[in-house]
């Protein structure tokens, strides 16, 4: 039986094309369609807050300075609120309607309760019965890690604290609450399918405009970012980003996920095409709509790519490949021409533009840069000694730990130290630099250039545990989708070489791509 209107515009729903009289039911009433769509809203607003802070982060030169990573910090904290307020409507919904699926007809007029998976016209659907706190894949690790961080904030033998600067590790526990927020809210917003594939699509095309900026950048040899800002480090500068490597850092969560949805497209545009279909089928298909995605899903990765190898950073090229090996060991099942051999000759195509022998200067000066960082990783090491193994010298505290060292004392006798100088040192204070003995002209560092060694040295052994604890449960729930795994992966391998995650906006799209595989790893809820 098809659709009957009624007078009053609500169809007869006995016997409709959703199934069996009995199992989906139609609600008109005004209050509970109040109710439901203070749902929709509350989750689209959510999504639009997801949205909004992985832009702002990357694009305020990675989130480094006070005022761009203090209004991520609100982001986050409106994440929050916004995911409080839907978990609550999501509550008041259950108890009007029951704990079960309910989706807006596409006439907006009416909800159906229980709708079957397919020849549904629904335009919104949501899961009531569902829990209201989905799974995190990174929450327990995240706690564990903030239990951590306090008891380094908690006063030790002789009156100080077990960190090195309170001041530091307090700014540090902020960014993490904030980033466990963020992510919680991310959980609970790609519960559907449709929200998941609508971020997918939103950080592919931020990718293509990172890319389009960073390739402006080098055609023009900018000296400043967006034509007006001057960092401090000129040299290195590359699109928003004040160092190229963050910004192959923060690429190498793209690429991956642009190519995913590249691998989509590629796979309805077969479904369009047919089975064995001849050069006529296949040129005629590219008319149609599916023809038509799969060519811009294929620009989104080429340009995100070319500016990838453009930053002519080594540890990110490196990262990029092995994340791509990565991915075609997940895709070795499937049929088809996969989304990675696309992604060779997007590389090909970048390295014939760019010039394959600049790449081959920067590798040949990978040995004199060496140094550069492999005496700052044995120093690091070396300073690691009896109880520093456990308790570290404190989250967020790396340069206070390697670069600054109490003052001298003076001999008896000898001229005072100024006033200011001598009530820090017999304070304690670390107010002096420490130079690297091996470096010559390098007064100072404040990353290790290794972030797993970093968090050794910050939080102990027990912290790095924890990191890799966070890590793998983020690289577990990513299992079953290669794209994403990839995306999660390139990071966590480049960061044995930079420190990605101190540069905010990069830690910021990390935990809202792992909250992406907590959706995709879950039975899929209907979309939205």
């Amino acid at each position: 039986m098809t659709l009957a209107g009624t007078d009053d515009g609500v169809p007869d729903h006995e016997g409709t094309p959703w199934g069996p009289a009995g199992e989906s039911s139609i609600v008109s009433d005004a209050h509970l369609l109040a109710r439901a769509r203070r749902v929709r809203l509350l989750g689209t607003i959510l999504e639009a807050v997801l949205w909004l802070t992985v832009a702002v982060s990357v694009l305020a030169f990675g989130a480094v300075h006070p005022w761009a990573y203090q209004a991520v910090w609100l982001l986050c904290a409106l994440a929050g609120l916004v995911t409080l307020a839907r978990a609550r409507a999501i509550v008041q919904a259950r108890h009007a309607l029951g704990p079960q699926v309910i989706g807006f007809h596409s006439a907006g007029k009416w909800i159906v309760k229980n709708p079957p998976t397919d020849n549904a016209p629904l335009t919104w659907r949501c899961d009531l019965g569902a829990s209201v706190w989905p799974r995190s894949p990174l929450v327990w690790p995240a706690l564990a890690f903030l239990a951590l961080v306090v008891l380094q904030l908690l006063p030790a033998p002789g009156g100080t604290t077990w960190t090195l600067s309170a001041e530091a590790t307090r700014r540090g526990l902020v960014f993490v609450v904030a980033l466990l927020v963020l992510h919680l809210a991310a959980v609970a917003a790609f519960t559907r399918l449709g929200a998941r594939r609508r971020f997918r699509r939103f950080v592919a095309w931020l990718g293509l405009v990172l890319g389009f900026i960073a390739l402006v950048h080098l055609a023009t040899h900018a000296r400043r970012i967006y034509g007006f800002f001057q960092p401090w480090e000129s040299d290195s500068f590359y699109a928003p980003f004040v160092n190229r490597n963050n910004f192959a850092g923060y690429m190498l969560m793209v690429v991956p996920v642009a190519l995913g949805l590249l691998a989509e497209a590629w796979r309805r545009y077969r479904r369009r095409v047919g089975e064995s279909p001849n050069l006529r089928r296949r040129l005629v298909a590219m008319g149609t709509r599916e023809g038509s995605r799969l060519l811009y899903a294929a620009v989104l990765p080429l340009v995100a790519i070319a500016a990838l190898l453009a930053s002519t950073s080594r540890g990110g090229i490196l990262a990029f490949v092995a994340s791509l090996a990565l991915a075609a060991i997940g895709l070795r099942s499937r049929k088809g021409t996969p989304a990675w051999a696309a992604a060779l000759v997007f590389v090909a195509v970048a390295l014939a533009w760019f010039g394959l022998e600049r790449l081959e200067v920067r590798f040949v000066r990978a040995a004199d840069d060496a140094p550069g960082r492999t005496v700052v990783w044995e120093e690091s090491l070396d300073l690691m000694e009896g109880s520093r193994w456990v308790t570290g010298y404190g989250f967020n505290a790396y340069a206070e730990a390697l670069s600054r060292v109490p003052g001298w004392r003076l001999p008896d006798g000898a001229t005072p130290w100024p006033e200011p100088i001598r009530e820090a040192l017999e304070s304690g204070e670390r107010y002096a630099y420490r130079a690297p003995g091996d470096l010559p002209g390098l007064q100072w560092y404040r990353e290790a250039h290794n972030d797993w060694l970093q968090l050794l040295v910050e939080t102990g052994v027990p912290g790095l545990l924890i990191g890799v604890w966070a890590a793998l449960a983020a690289l577990l729930a990513a299992r079953g989708d290669p794209w994403l795994f990839a995306a999660l992966a390139g990071p966590l391998i480049h960061v044995f070489v930079d420190f990605d995650f101190q540069i905010l906006a990069i830690p910021v799209l990390w935990v809202i791509l792992a909250a992406l595989a907590a959706g995709s790893s879950r039975h899929r809820n209907p979309s939205g």
